[in-house]
């Protein structure tokens, strides 16, 4: 089991880090992939700002933190990962062609399959946070 929680807290941790930091460089953009989703548009702007750097503070602590670091961190990441999975349902269900965001330009486009993604790196986030508690004692 301890092995199973280290190699979903580097992959989660690692995923934080890269898709923060190829949005954090170019918040334009990543604001008009979030409008895009017509989900709290009016948003876009503070959420291009605030989302790169919150994922990769949670990344890193994730992958270099000490255990409460990163039980908190994998709470974080279930947050975050909660609130891209409904804004991705919202789009699949209501039909919008719209390019996911989620690691920069050149995504691809939101199907059913990035719901499925999220879902599964939310199950590593909640078994980081699962066993980070467990063995932080």
């Amino acid at each position: 089991m301890k092995a199973l929680v280290l190699v979903a807290r580097l992959v989660v941790g690692a995923l934080f880090v890269v898709a923060g930091a190829l949005k954090i460089g170019d918040p334009t953009a990543f604001a008009t992939e979030i409008a895009n989703y017509r989900f709290f548009a009016e948003l876009a702007p503070w959420l291009a700002v605030i989302l790169p750097a919150t994922e990769i503070v949670v990344g890193a602590a994730l992958l270099v933190g000490p255990k409460k670091w990163q039980n908190a961190g994998a709470l974080a990441a279930i947050g975050l990962l909660v609130m891209f999975t409904v804004a991705i349902v919202h789009v699949v269900r209501a039909g919008i062609n719209v390019d996911c965001g989620c690691f920069g330009g050149n995504s691809g486009p939101v199907t059913a399959w990035t719901a499925v993604r999220d879902l599964a790196l939310l199950a590593a986030a909640a078994l980081v946070f699962r066993g980070t508690k467990e063995y932080a004692k």
